[in-house]
């Protein structure tokens, strides 16, 4: 029996570490016991509670591919500590025939012992559940001490020794300089724009998260107006973990906030963040939605690939990334709505007019048809004769084998490869032989034709047109149209 051995730790402090050793080493003497094999170890330092793990993950894959008859583990507390990641354990290895055995004797399929494989799920998540309560208690214990205990500083500062300290550096001044702006009368979106042009830092960058925007966003220009650890208090306990089976955050109401004073040197008076605050409750409007634009979520820039605005006093559409970081970012891309409407309407009578010579484009199709069929026939006989000679290859090196001219390791090895050859041709085959592009091509010439009429009967273009025939529109800077039809055209077809 090939067996999978599971082993999990919860932290890599040098403890666990021998806990890690001891565990395999108990594997080692079960497995050899029972005159099984080992098929690999799956090593985690991680919580149980989540499925994010790496060699779980690989585990669960293996699994569903049937690599292994069985896993081992210490206890199923090592595989889950939630309720509802057990049961899918248990639901994927029944699928696969798979057997699990825990060597503290809880859990055993082969002798059929599973009757108490809920009681030991329900107790092992709540046993996490008061173990995170634990935890919290003692987060906030530090939060109120003063710690600071958040994952990132908030921009402009630094943690040493679990408190904050002015960075000293442009990110100090970008701070300064956005509650300035903001009290200034200057927008949120503006001042965004205002730091891209001064070449400040985004907070993404200073994280140095891997996924960091190059240009500010007004979102995060808003979360820095409204921190409050700019007036030198700490705050925290904002937003906690729902549970410990849902990572999910959720918001704490502000009155149960965990707000210590003057902890750090403040970088914002205190007097300057209470006008910002009152001046963005009085800003606040809700916006009424956005209209609808004839060539909304159609039309793009073909440079960056951001959408285009419609700009009401322009009476047509700009880059939306020009629009809101600047030159710096992209070209203006404008164009006139009149102008677009005009282009499209002329490129699709120019399509409908050769619906006249329906006959000469059918001819052609069918002409491609039969030179790709040929060139078809030539590429399976090929194939097939490659396939052909790995199989008789495959049978020299085994009567080599018999012989004992090679061994069985080289026999191996030859084979497997000339197995995945085969394999490979086999797919390739079945791919030739599904492709019908020539009918396919057919299809959409006809699909064409049967909207050539409406298209040559309208005068104007309205959003059901646009959205039934048109994918998508990129538009260069200059005004030049690359317009995606969601039909072939037709002249494409016979080439």
């Amino acid at each position: 029996m090939r067996c999978a051995v599971y082993v999990r730790v919860s932290t890599d402090r040098e403890e666990q570490k021998t806990s890690l050793d001891n565990q395999k080493s108990l594997f080692f003497n079960f497995i050899i016991q029972q005159g099984w094999d080992l098929y690999d170890f799956y090593v985690d330092v991680e919580s149980g509670t989540t499925d994010k793990r790496a060699s779980f993950k690989q585990l669960i894959e293996d699994a569903e591919n049937k690599k292994f008859d069985c896993i081992l583990a210490k206890e199923l507390s090592r595989l889950a500590r939630n309720g509802e990641l057990s049961y899918k354990i248990r639901r994927v290895l029944n699928a696969h025939n798979i057997h699990l055995i825990t060597l503290d004797g809880a859990i055993n399929t082969l002798e059929d012992n599973t009757d108490k494989f809920g009681l030991y799920a329900w107790l092992y998540e709540e046993e996490s559940q008061r173990i995170s309560r634990r935890i919290k208690v003692a987060l906030q214990q530090k939060a109120r001490s003063g710690e600071f205990k958040g994952s990132n500083p908030p921009y402009g500062y630094r943690v040493e020794n679990k408190k904050l300290y002015l960075r000293h550096d442009e990110t100090c001044d970008a701070v300064k300089l956005i509650f300035q702006l903001y009290l200034n009368g200057v927008g949120i979106e503006s001042i965004a724009k205002r730091l891209d042009e001064k070449g400040y830092p985004t907070p993404g960058q200073v994280a140095q998260k891997k996924n960091a925007g190059l240009y500010w966003q007004g979102s995060s220009v808003k979360l820095i107006l409204k921190n409050p650890h700019y007036i030198g208090d700490l705050v925290q306990g904002r937003s906690t973990t729902k549970s410990v089976t849902d990572k999910g955050r959720e918001i704490i109401n502000q009155q149960n906030h965990i707000v210590v004073s003057h902890t750090h040197e403040p970088l914002i008076d205190r007097e300057d963040f209470e006008a910002v605050q009152s001046m963005m409750k009085s800003r606040y409007v809700k916006r009424p939605k956005a209209k609808t634009h004839l060539f909304t979520n159609l039309i793009v820039c073909a440079d960056c690939g951001t959408s285009l605005w419609y700009m009401q006093n322009r009476n047509g559409y700009v880059c939306g990334r020009y629009r809101k970081h600047g030159k710096h970012a992209c070209t203006s891309h404008t164009i006139k709505e009149a102008a677009l409407k005009a282009i499209i309407i002329e490129d699709l009578r120019k399509l409908t007019e050769v619906s006249i010579n329906k006959g000469i484009f059918y001819e052609k199709i069918e002409k491609r048809i039969k030179r790709t069929e040929a060139e078809k026939g030539k590429k399976l006989a090929k194939m097939e004769l490659q396939i052909e000679k790995l199989k008789n290859e495959n049978r020299k090196f085994l009567k080599l084998l018999a012989n004992e001219v090679i061994s069985q390791e080289e026999y191996r090895d030859i084979s497997v490869i000339n197995q995945e050859k085969i394999n490979q041709l086999g797919q390739e085959i079945l791919q030739l032989k599904s492709n019908n592009d020539g009918v396919a091509d057919k299809e959409q010439l006809q699909k064409f034709y049967s909207i050539a009429e409406s298209i040559l009967s309208f005068n104007d273009l309205n959003e059901e047109i646009l959205h039934r025939l048109i994918e998508r529109i990129e538009v260069k800077e200059g005004g030049e149209l690359i317009i995606h039809y969601k039909f072939a055209n037709p002249l494409n077809l016979v080439v």
